[in-house]
């Protein structure tokens, strides 16, 4: 009898560190999130608040507050993003080096370019417009000789100083180019009689 209780408990022991194992060199993590939102569930969100409280010198008169309650966050997700990039080359601005992208993939990658605009502001406004990330996919070669002109599926794109570009291969070699700053970093390229920025990616 003894013997069949400690056998199961060796059996059970060992498929659950076999389970833990295999789940540990996949990478997977197990999360458990709390069924009441209302109760606070993470200890370390006090911990960083007090940290931040603490910071503070004592004769300040700041008072921060970083909490988060599930009604600013629901509305905070609910707001319309896919319009941003269009109403942000909307906004006046200093026009030069405004102008679009043509991207030339000379590698034998298929690559997937990203971008995300840059957050600007409205000098009349007080809120402020977070760009939304947008990409694009190219086969090996693809616009290698000329390049391509992107746009966006709402109509064209402007690019402008501070965007920011990313490419990566979609071929599981995890390799990538960039990050690329608009303006800041030496690719992409300003072409003044185009009035666009060019990015080839090589080799």
């Amino acid at each position: 009898m003894k013997s069949s209780v400690y056998r199961n408990a060796v059996v059970t022991a060992c498929a659950l560190g076999l389970l833990g194992l295999l789940v540990g060199c996949w990478g997977m993590t197990v999360s458990i999130e709390a069924t009441n939102p209302d109760v606070p569930s993470s200890i370390s969100t006090d911990i960083e608040e007090m940290k931040t409280n603490s910071s503070l010198p004592s004769n300040s008169t700041e008072v921060v507050n970083t909490t988060n309650s599930p009604t600013n966050l629901i509305t905070q997700k609910s707001e319309p993003t896919n319009s941003i990039l269009a109403a942000r080359q909307s906004l006046p601005r200093d026009t030069k080096h405004l102008g679009k992208l043509r991207m030339s993939n000379q590698t034998d990658q298929p690559v997937r370019l990203a971008l995300l605009a840059r957050q600007s502001a409205n000098k009349g406004s007080t809120t402020k417009e977070s760009g939304v990330p947008a990409h694009w996919d190219f086969d090996p070669q693809e616009g290698s000789a000329r390049g391509l002109i992107l746009s966006l599926p709402n109509g064209s794109m402007k690019l402008e100083k501070g965007d920011i570009l990313v490419a990566f291969a979609q071929d599981g070699s995890r390799r990538y180019w960039g990050p690329y700053v608009v303006g800041e970093t030496p690719q992409p390229t300003w072409n003044p009689q185009s009035q666009e920025w060019v990015l080839v990616l090589s080799q």
